[in-house]
């Protein structure tokens, strides 16, 4: 067993830089409407929204509220296992501690999920001799405008904590938005919509990252998303069958097969 509840014994002034880049695309357009389009949005609306089009077109770009801020290293104490642990444990992590993170972002974040789950875990991904490797995944979404319901859901959030344990110094942190074809979704006026987000993310401006580090027992990152997945959503339990599998398992068994069509995956926040 591992004990890195108290490693961060240096208190350090760890400067971090926020990116977050335009919306590039979405399927239905709804970040770069049309005025025509946003004011007929607009007169659907129950109540009266006191909200211009070049108000709208910037509210889905708004680039990060702080591209520069400064933290303290007992801020980075909430990434730490409350215990003892070995390496590819999962713990929870306490989501109010994470906001203010996410509000270098935006001041609309909140890590409050619809179904009440805890969406943020770490694990501890790699140890050696001198340095400890967390891993780290987080669920949330920003509060654009309430008024109007409008909300910037990330998928996922993913990113590392790697801590030097002898001199109890962060080395390098990083958070940010996987970068896939779409990674956001966004919601206005009762409208959804699927986009991607080239940037968004956060990372410490640490001058001490090390080169290379020889890890003494490590799981990969892929093992790492995977333990994530199982600890995030019960689904992933589910043995899946290839379908030309099942057709034979059904033909020889002469049972029916229950087609389900999704558009999107299911294990992040995005469609």
């Amino acid at each position: 067993m591992i004990d890195l509840c108290n490693v961060l014994s240096v208190s350090e002034n760890i400067p971090v830089q926020a990116h977050w880049d335009p919306i590039e695309n979405t399927a239905n357009n709804l970040h770069w409407a049309t005025e025509e389009k946003f004011n007929r949005s607009k007169a659907q609306w129950q109540e009266p929204v006191d909200m211009t089009w070049e108000q709208w077109l910037k509210l889905f770009n708004p680039g990060p509220a702080q591209p520069l801020k400064h933290y303290s290293t007992t801020d980075f104490q909430v990434f730490l296992p409350p215990s003892t642990t070995n390496v590819g444990d999962v713990w929870d992590l306490d989501p109010e501690r994470i906001l203010p993170f996410l509000r270098q972002f935006h001041p609309g974040a909140t890590t409050n999920l619809r179904h009440g789950q805890n969406g943020v875990k770490a694990c501890l991904r790699a140890i050696s001799s001198e340095y400890a490797d967390i891993v780290f995944r987080i669920h949330a979404r920003f509060i654009l405008d309430k008024s109007i319901g409008a909300y910037f859901r990330p998928a996922q959030f993913a990113g590392h904590l790697i801590i030097n344990r002898d001199t109890g110094t962060i080395c390098e942190w990083t958070l940010s938005l996987p970068n896939r074809n779409s990674n956001v979704d966004m919601i206005a006026f009762r409208s959804c919509d699927i986009g991607f987000v080239p940037r968004m993310e956060l990372c410490s401006l640490s001058e001490t990252q090390p080169e290379s580090i020889a890890w003494e027992t490590a799981i990969t990152a892929e093992e790492a998303r995977k333990k994530f997945e199982s600890a995030l959503y019960k689904f992933t339990e589910i043995e899946w069958t290839p379908i030309e599998e099942a057709v034979e398992l059904a033909k020889a068994s002469n049972r029916p097969i229950h087609a389900v069509l999704l558009f999107g995956i299911l294990d992040d926040e995005s469609c």
